[in-house]
């Protein structure tokens, strides 16, 4: 069957003169004739009953419309579907980070950008867990790493790793050097530590409550940076993730030992937006951020500090 045909059929139908449509097309009466003809004996049916005023459709007709439509509008669009899918990914991304593993994925991104996708263009910003699924919600960004968000539901989200709560003191600390601490034991250190309802915070504050136990915060920070720099400096500990630590303590800044009796992890997601275009250039973001929750999974399977009971 002829693409070119069904087009043929289309502007008859919308026409309904032979003589028009043939014009439109830029043939002769006698062709479009000859073309419909044909077209009718590959079908079996016959699509228009002629009349003095021009032609309608025949039942068989009406109903080709219907699916004649959809055949040409698709083909019409392949051209530009191959140019985008073929274009190289460009124009700008609108994304929001949690806090406490935005460093590590954002040197991640730009390196690999820089590198593959130079005309991608990111907008980002950090912002807790509850702000990046409102913004997911309102649309107002593209994409979202974020933690456990609550009963909210969330559009288009996917799981991408876990990462191990630890205890986090400054270098060469007494405390963080034992192979694991015991959460009942965190009621008599000092914490700093962000304020409800950070993610880790109220997996911390949960667990408190199911122990019966109150936990020992002596300053609330919305910083993650600045709880590192005051914990570097003695002010007191903190609980972080740990992957939000893993180049402090690879640089001799800070010291980390595993929280166990329970065991606690963060769970993070890659979110989208409900207006989430499939356009090339957030498909490579976020396929670079899978790439990269591989290479997280990896490493804390290979680190014997993460690996502690």
């Amino acid at each position: 069957m002829n693409l070119l045909d069904l087009k043929l059929f289309l502007a008859i139908s919308n026409t309904g003169s032979f003589s028009r449509a043939a014009a439109l097309e830029g043939i002769t009466q006698s062709a479009a004739s000859k073309r419909i003809l044909q077209l009718e004996l590959q079908l079996g049916q016959r699509l228009f009953s002629r009349h003095g005023r021009g032609a309608a459709l025949t039942q068989a007709g009406q109903l080709l419309v219907q699916h004649a439509q959809g055949l040409v509008r698709e083909a019409d669009q392949l051209p530009q579907l191959l140019r985008g899918a073929l274009a190289k990914p460009g124009g700008v991304v609108r994304m929001a980070v949690q806090a406490s593993i935005s460093w590590p994925l954002v040197q991640y991104l730009h390196e690999r950008l820089q590198k593959l996708h130079p005309d991608i263009r990111l907008q980002l910003v950090e912002a807790p867990t509850r702000q990046v699924a409102e913004w997911i919600q309102e649309n107002r960004i593209d994409l979202g790493v974020l933690s456990d968000w609550g009963p909210d539901k969330l559009p288009q989200t996917e799981l991408l790793f876990s990462s191990r709560l630890l205890l986090v003191g400054p270098a060469d600390d007494a405390l963080c050097k034992g192979a694991n601490i015991r959460f009942a034991q965190l009621g008599q250190i000092p914490l700093i530590v962000s304020p409800m309802p950070n993610g880790a915070r109220v997996l911390l504050e949960a667990q408190a409550k199911d122990a019966g136990r109150a936990m020992h915060i002596i300053m609330e920070v919305h910083s993650v940076h600045l709880i590192k720099k005051m914990v570097r400096d003695a002010w007191g500990y903190t609980v972080a993730l740990s992957h939000s630590v893993h180049e402090e303590i690879q640089w001799g800044q800070l010291s980390a030992t595993p929280i166990v009796a329970p065991a606690m992890a963060q769970r993070f997601y890659l979110t989208r937006s409900n207006q989430y275009k499939a356009s090339s250039a957030c498909g490579a973001v976020a396929d670079l951020i899978r790439q990269w929750a591989q290479t997280q999974t990896l490493r804390r399977a290979r680190d014997p500090t993460l690996g502690r009971r």
